[in-house]
């Protein structure tokens, strides 16, 4: 885990009562009946209440008082003690209903009693028999993400050998990429950590790249991963022999030159933005100053006192805006189209001293904070359901949808200060959760200043000195921001993989777009597994993108488990499961906003271009998790001479 914020000696009653006081009382309630049993704490009433759209769990003012007041005189005693590492189901059940103010299908605690994340290693992949990797077998991993780290820690734990290949000269991934000011993430730090990595000590409650970046390393090193990784390896071309079953990779080293590996099993982990986008803007080659992909940022880019137009508005210009904003002369934002950009409380705020200790003191905690951080989601698919009725009613969406878009509206309309020329360029025509939600960082505001503008119009050329707007405008600037994201579609690229008969995914995708099973692998690509593939991420998610990680991995590990325990050397979906489950993932994504008009996704990556939901699976969290917390032996064929011995 990471270092711990304990004080030297044991802070006294006022310490403790601030840290109470900053602790999500719900998440404190669930762990202090959890290490007391203490029946007051358990009859503390707690509801659910509707707000934007959404449900959250509310405790009133006498039930906050109480809870902090019996969690202060617990930790004068127990500070420091340790959580049980393992929790049997029936406890867990009851703890996940008592922390969301409701019963719960046994269906959905299926996956439920999984996210606190008690136990060394929740998500983990097992051997049924003892360990029958057989001599010479081995993974590779292409990319040192999240998402190759949590292959890794499985592999590590069932001590299959592995390498990993990682393009760049550290891990990170997109952390590692996106170095621009004020990245970060937009989901708690709460729940964007592993399961297997505890008390890691955040610093922010929405953790800066840097400090993901640090938080990336820790894990490699902690768990015995980083020897096994070949930084400065680009996997350029990956094919299957038919005959050996293994796949063969050339892999490009240091851009200097090329080398040969051969593994029975190649998880790719490239993830979903690893491809950047370039403008596409007529005369952009001839511009005399600076233009920069925000995944090009670095240290000595000079921005102080220049003329400044950032390209795009979606995560990342929303993220930068602000602190160009305060050094720069001007900056021109160019809304290429609006976007819905949300608030999230604590975004940008440290974490207080007094907290950091109690989630580190308080027995539980961690565990609860992690699981109350997620269940913001869990009724996401709410708002993303399509409502016929409430539509010829005069509805848009659904109700919970419209909610939505009311209060967002008028956080637009606050944070601009009323400013009816801005406010009515700033409220998208399409409903929101259609595209991406985006975190503001202060964006709507910096719209405000007297060095920023908002442009709407859009650009047609860029000459010498700057660019040139439809409505025949011109405006000098000196730096270029490009903010424009990454080609979504291109997944594995630029990677080439050829499996049976020579064939590539890209031919395999040729007609409708990226396909997978499962979002993890393809027909006629044998032992090739994807992370982070096509329709692999939940709409209603219940947790963040680590958790999912842990989920997909004990997947892969628990399919080649099957395959080696079964004495086979390869593995493949079937084509008729593959069709089927896409098929089911086209019929449930007719039921969500995403596709309820044309006009709503014509710039959205979610839906690829054939009009097809893409980068989500339209289910909810649960379900996925049903569908992917074991491996059906049917789904597959398994090919290859049984093992001798």
């Amino acid at each position: 885990m990471g270092a711990l914020h304990m004080p030297e000696a044991q802070p006294d009653r006022d310490y403790i009562e601030r840290a109470v006081a900053y602790a999500n009382t719900n998440a404190l309630r669930v762990a202090l009946y959890q290490v007391t049993r203490d029946p007051e704490v358990r009859a503390v009433p707690a509801r659910r209440v509707m707000a934007a759209g959404s449900e959250s769990v509310q405790i009133d003012d006498d039930g906050v008082a109480l809870i902090r007041r019996k969690a202060v005189e617990y930790l004068l005693e127990h500070a420091g003690e340790a959580a049980p590492e393992e929790v049997p189901d029936k406890e867990l059940d009851e703890l996940v209903q008592m922390a969301e103010a409701r019963e719960i299908p046994p269906f959905e605690l299926d996956m439920r009693r999984l996210l606190p994340s008690f136990g060394r290693v929740p998500h983990r992949a097992r051997w049924s028999k003892d360990d029958l990797t057989p001599a010479g077998f081995s993974v590779a991993i292409v990319g040192g993400g999240f998402a190759g780290l949590a292959m890794a820690m499985q592999l590590e734990q069932l001590g299959v050998p592995y390498r990993l290949f990682e393009r760049r000269a550290e891990v990170g991934g997109v952390w590692s990429i996106n170095r621009y000011p004020d990245a970060r993430v937009d989901t708690l730090s709460a729940i964007y950590q592993f399961g297997f990595e505890k008390k890691y000590a955040w610093t922010e409650h929405f953790a800066r790249q840097s400090e993901v970046r640090g938080y990336l390393d820790h894990v490699a090193h902690e768990h015995g991963i980083e020897d096994k990784i070949r930084f400065g390896h680009d996997v350029r071309d990956a094919w299957y022999d038919e005959n050996a079953d293994e796949w063969h990779l050339s892999i490009e080293v240091d851009g200097k030159r090329t080398v040969e590996h051969t593994a029975q099993v190649v998880v790719t982990a490239s993830g979903l933005f690893a491809t950047p986008k370039a403008l596409d803007i007529p005369g952009i080659e001839t511009f005399g100053g600076r233009v920069l992909h925000t995944t090009e940022w670095d240290e000595s880019i000079e921005y102080q006192g220049r003329r400044v137009a950032v390209i795009g508005n979606g995560s990342t210009g929303v993220q930068i805006l602000a602190r160009l904003a305060d050094d720069a002369e001007s900056v021109a934002v160019c809304q290429r189209t609006p976007q819905w950009i949300m608030p999230r409380p604590g975004y940008g705020a440290p974490i207080e001293d007094e907290l950091r200790w109690l989630i580190d003191a308080m027995p539980c905690y961690w565990n609860w904070d992690k699981f109350v951080a997620g269940m913001s989601s869990t009724d996401l698919y709410e708002q993303l359901l399509v409502d016929h009725e409430w539509i010829r009613a005069g509805g848009q969406v659904s109700e919970r949808n419209d909610a939505l878009r009311a209060v967002l509206e008028g956080y637009i309309a606050q944070q601009v200060g009323g400013r009816e020329d801005l406010i009515g360029r700033l409220i998208p025509d399409y409903p929101p959760m259609t595209r991406r939600p985006v975190v503001d960082n202060d964006w709507y505001a910096s719209l405000t200043r007297e060095n920023v503008e908002l442009v709407t119009e859009g650009i047609e050329s860029i000459d010498e000195t700057g660019l040139r707007f439809a409505d025949g405008s011109h405006r000098e600037v000196d730096l270029i921001v490009t903010a424009v994201g990454f080609q979504a579609q291109k997944y594995l690229w630029p990677t080439r993989y050829r499996g049976r008969g020579g064939r590539t995914l890209e031919e395999a995708w040729a007609e409708e777009g990226a396909k997978a099973y499962l979002g993890m692998t393809v027909p006629d690509f044998p032992n090739l597994f994807m992370l982070y593939g096509p329709n692999s991420q939940p709409v209603a998610s219940g947790t963040g993108l680590p958790c999912w990680f842990e989920i997909w991995t004990r997947y892969i590990g628990e399919a080649l488990v099957m395959m080696l325990e079964g004495g086979h050397s390869a593995m493949s979906v079937r084509p008729e499961v593959f069709e089927k489950y896409n098929s089911l993932i086209d019929d449930e994504a007719r039921r969500l906003v995403y596709l309820l008009d044309d006009s709503a996704f014509k710039k959205n990556y979610y839906v690829n271009d054939w009009g097809r939901l893409q980068s989500l699976a339209p289910f909810t969290g649960e379900h996925l998790f049903s569908m992917s917390a074991n491996v059906d032996p049917d789904d597959f064929e398994f090919t290859g001479a049984p093992r001798s011995g």
